[in-house]
C-alpha cells in the first residue's frame, strides 16, 4: 500500500473517533460473549497462582477500559495498562475504572501505527495482552505485522487478538461506501479493506480491514506466534468476530 494512501486511511479512523467517542463508549459498556469467553486466560498467574505479584496485562487498543471492568468483575487481580490513540476514549476509560478493586490500572495515549509506540511501556514483560477490534484498522498488511511481531515481543503469555467479520455479513456488505467518497480509488486497497458507516448519535466514516483465517495465519507464522485456537462469537449473527488465542514460540505455552 502507498504510504500517501496509508496516511489517508489513518487520519481518517482518528477523525472518526475523535467524532464517535461518547456513542461509541456508550455501545461498548457490557461483556460480549466473546470477550466473556476469553477472561479465562486471563487466570493462572500473578497473585493467583501464588507468584507473589499481580498478573501484568496490556490491552492494546483499550477503548473504554471495558476489558479491564471485566477482569475486576471476575475477580482477576491484575496491574492493567491500557494504550489507545484516542485522547477521548483513554478519558472515559480512566473515569470509568476508578473504582476497580482487584485491577490497578494506568492508561496511555499511543497510535499502534507509530512505529514507536511501544516505547511509552518501559520495555515490556507483560504477562498476557489482549488486542480486539483494533488491527482491522490498521492499514496494509506490512503494518498489521509490525503491531503483531511488537505484541510478541512484549508479551511472554498468551496473545488474545479479535478482528470484525464484517464482510460475511450481508448486512454490513449492503453498507459498503465507496472509496471515492474520500478520494481514493479501489484500486489503492488490499483484498479486505473497506469503509463502513457510523450513524449512532452521529455520522462518520471509518476504514476498516477484514483479517480473515487465512490473514490470521499468515500472521502468526511471520510473527513466530503460535496459533493455540480460534472462535466466533458476538453480534446478531453470533459470528461477527474471530477470535484467536496465540502464544510466541519462544515461550511455553498455558492453555485453557
Amino acid at each position: 500500500m502507498r504510504e500517501s494512501v496509508r496516511q489517508r486511511l489513518l487520519e481518517l479512523n482518528r477523525d472518526f473517533y475523535a467524532q464517535v467517542a461518547e456513542p461509541f463508549d456508550a455501545t461498548r459498556q457490557q461483556a460480549t460473549p466473546g470477550l466473556a469467553a476469553i477472561l479465562p486466560y486471563f487466570r493462572g498467574s500473578g497473585k493467583e497462582s501464588g507468584h507473589g505479584s499481580p498478573l501484568s496485562v496490556l490491552d492494546a487498543g483499550c477503548g473504554n477500559g471495558r476489558f479491564a471492568r471485566l477482569l475486576d468483575e471476575a475477580g482477576i487481580a491484575c496491574d492493567y495498562t491500557g494504550v489507545d490513540g484516542s485522547a477521548d476514549l483513554l478519558a472515559l476509560a480512566a473515569a470509568g475504572t476508578r473504582e476497580l478493586t482487584s485491577v490497578r490500572c494506568r492508561f496511555m495515549q499511543a497510535d499502534l501505527s507509530d512505529p514507536g509506540w511501544s516505547g511509552r511501556l518501559g520495555g515490556g514483560g507483560f504477562d498476557q495482552l489482549l488486542c480486539t477490534a483494533t488491527i482491522q484498522h490498521l492499514p496494509g498488511y506490512d503494518l498489521r505485522l509490525a503491531v503483531v511481531r511488537e505484541f510478541a515481543r512484549l508479551c511472554s503469555g498468551t496473545i488474545v487478538l479479535s478482528f470484525w467479520q464484517f464482510l460475511t455479513s450481508e448486512r454490513f456488505r449492503s453498507r459498503l461506501i465507496d472509496w471515492s467518497s474520500i478520494g481514493l480509488e479501489a484500486a489503492d486497497m488490499e483484498a479486505g479493506d473497506a469503509l463502513l458507516p457510523w450513524k449512532q448519535g452521529v455520522s462518520a466514516t471509518r476504514y476498516v480491514h477484514q483479517v480473515d483465517e487465512s490473514e490470521l495465519h499468515r500472521l502468526a507464522g511471520d510473527a513466530a506466534l503460535s496459533l493455540l485456537h480460534t472462535f466466533r462469537a458476538d453480534g446478531k449473527e453470533g459470528n461477527l468476530n474471530l477470535y484467536a488465542i496465540l502464544h510466541p514460540m519462544n515461550h511455553s505455552t498455558n492453555q485453557l
